[in-house]
């Protein structure tokens, strides 16, 4: 069980980067603030780490909370980048 905890957390932590990125770009190509911009992180989370299950036969429930939990980490890395930056 705890080596399954600790797969989650580092895989949320490690495709954090991945969805940062993705939603970093959406958001300054388009209209995208506020609520929307955790619910994109969220969704695109999900959608990717569902669609890794799906392609390599992982358990998809495990998958989709790593998802959401890559979605929130995501969204809390680039909005502490944005804090630190503006605060320098």
């Amino acid at each position: 069980m705890e080596s399954i905890l600790t797969t989650l957390i580092l895989s949320a932590i490690g495709g954090s980067i991945v969805v940062s990125g993705i939603t970093e770009v959406v958001k300054q190509n388009s209209k995208l603030s506020g609520i929307w911009v955790i619910v994109f992180a969220l969704v695109v989370g999900v959608v990717l780490f569902g669609a890794i299950a799906l392609v390599f036969d992982l358990p998809l429930a495990e998958s989709l909370l790593t998802g959401f939990l890559t979605g929130w980490a995501s969204v809390g890395a680039f909005n502490s980048y944005d804090q630190t930056k503006g605060g320098i």
